[in-house]
């Protein structure tokens, strides 16, 4: 678990870590981009992974994309100037992004699909949104950003949370003592 850093963006650094593919559905995250760029929000959206295949990064000159990236300290790097972590999967099981970004003390705001729900709770350690509809996952969606934007207080302490949460969770010494558990050590 690591160190949480605060970090003071000039504008809200949100990203997408992930695969491109189908289940992941990032021409929303995309699209949420495009809708809080045309409001002239301080939010600033960033995709790491795959992406090309689905959303073509000329048509978003206001996202950065960082492509494929496989060097640690360059993850960390992204992880620590990261304020929230978008998803807007169709399913998931538990991705490890979540499990890091939680420990970075970052807000995950995800669809709450699959196993999302069972570690992310809406405005205690992060932000669901519930919609299916992909117009309304969109709209949810910018609704969140903003208030996480205008309320910097309640980004904090989800993020704190959430923090608490992954150690709780996710550590080694939770995970050893699971594992006896299990073993009945």
């Amino acid at each position: 678990i690591p160190t949480i850093r605060k970090v003071v963006n000039d504008e809200l650094q949100v990203f997408f870590i992930g695969r491109g593919s189908s289940q992941k559905r990032v021409y929303l995250v995309a699209a949420i981009a495009k809708q809080l760029h045309e409001k002239a929000l301080p939010v600033h959206f960033n995709f790491v992974g795959d992406v090309e295949k689905v959303i073509e990064p000329a048509l978003y000159p206001y996202c950065s994309f960082y492509g494929i990236v496989t060097d640690d300290a360059k993850m960390d790097s992204i992880y620590q100037q990261a304020d929230i972590l978008i998803l807007t999967s169709l399913f998931e099981g538990l991705p490890v992004v979540v499990m890091q970004m939680m420990a970075y003390g970052k807000v995950v705001l995800s669809t709450a699909v699959s196993g999302i729900p069972d570690y992310i709770f809406h405005e205690q350690n992060g932000m669901l949104i519930t919609a299916t509809d992909e117009a309304a996952i969109i709209s949810e969606g910018v609704q969140n950003i903003e208030k996480l934007l205008n309320e910097p207080e309640l980004r904090t302490a989800l993020g704190l949370q959430a923090s608490k949460d992954a150690n709780r969770l996710f550590s080694k010494e939770s995970f050893d003592k699971n594992y006896r558990k299990i073993l009945c050590i």
